[in-house]
């Protein structure tokens, strides 16, 4: 089991790499300069290209791609499109597809598998039942987020400022988030260059599962969590894997006094038609 982090500040490196050996990569980190950084913390880049690539800027991305595949680095996808480049340049083997909602059964797993890919993503939103039994099939290689605020959505277009053109009105992009009229939670919220992507209103916890959890890649994301707080975590999920006092690590947790949830994790998707 390798543990995963994502890092959005090159500076958090040394502090997390006490830590973890794998990190994801923001968008905005990608450079050369940054993967030999890491690599000299003995740290494995993982390239975060967590977006959709539409047809016009197939060969802009094959170019840079290109480069990236002679840096010492693994991939991270969520585009099937983005695969296809990979393949073609006989880097499949170094990419880690997970397209966030959709893997759920293990024959999809498989399938995808097979493409050639590294390892691929399975979905939060299914009981734990039954990504350790898609893990065990044929001892598939599988990415899985045991931690963190869950993207649930993302879409190409850039949502808020489209609605600050219909209003006529600029707000600070800083620390958004979104709520539905019809319920109380509210959702964190990124636009950038990329689009729009928005988070389940919880932090994920599922530290609880990680004995039983033979998942090559075990993930940690620390969006919107305070420095202090996800370097804590870092210490909490590898002293455990270490030790594994699971009463310790979470009394810990509880501590942190985030606003932490199981989700999915032991309960399957319901689907409710709204009625008006």
């Amino acid at each position: 089991m390798k543990l995963v982090c994502s890092i959005y500040d090159i500076n958090q490196a040394e502090e997390y790499a006490k830590y973890v050996k794998y990190f994801l990569l923001d968008s905005s980190l990608i450079s050369k300069e940054n993967v030999d950084f890491l690599n000299k913390l003995n740290v494995i880049s993982i390239l975060k290209i967590n977006f959709m690539v539409h047809p016009f800027e197939v060969e802009i991305w094959k170019s840079k791609i290109k480069e990236y595949i002679l840096w010492d680095c693994l991939f991270y996808i969520t585009d099937l499109g983005m695969a296809h480049i990979f393949k073609e340049l006989g880097a499949i083997g170094r990419v880690i597809y997970d397209p966030i909602t959709m893997l759920t059964n293990h024959l999809d797993a498989l399938e995808y598998y097979s493409y050639g890919f590294d390892a691929v993503g399975l979905s939060n939103e299914m009981p734990i039942r039954d990504v350790k039994e898609i893990i065990s099939f044929e001892n598939l290689k599988v990415f899985y987020q045991v931690f963190g605020y869950r993207l649930m959505f993302h879409s190409r277009r850039k949502l808020v400022s489209l609605y600050e053109e219909k209003i006529d009105k600029k707000e600070e992009h800083h620390n958004l988030r979104i709520r539905e009229a019809t319920r109380q939670e509210s959702y964190p919220l990124v636009e950038d260059e990329t689009g729009t992507y928005i988070y389940r209103s919880y932090v994920l916890s599922i530290l609880k599962e990680l004995d039983g959890l033979h998942a090559e890649y075990v993930y940690l994301e620390s969006f919107q969590i305070e420095n202090h707080v996800f370097l804590e975590v870092l210490d909490i999920f590898t002293t455990f894997l270490k030790n594994h006092d699971l009463a310790v690590a979470l009394e810990r947790m509880t501590l942190l006094n985030l606003p932490m949830q199981d989700g999915f994790t032991y309960q399957d998707t319901v689907y409710v038609k709204e009625e008006f």
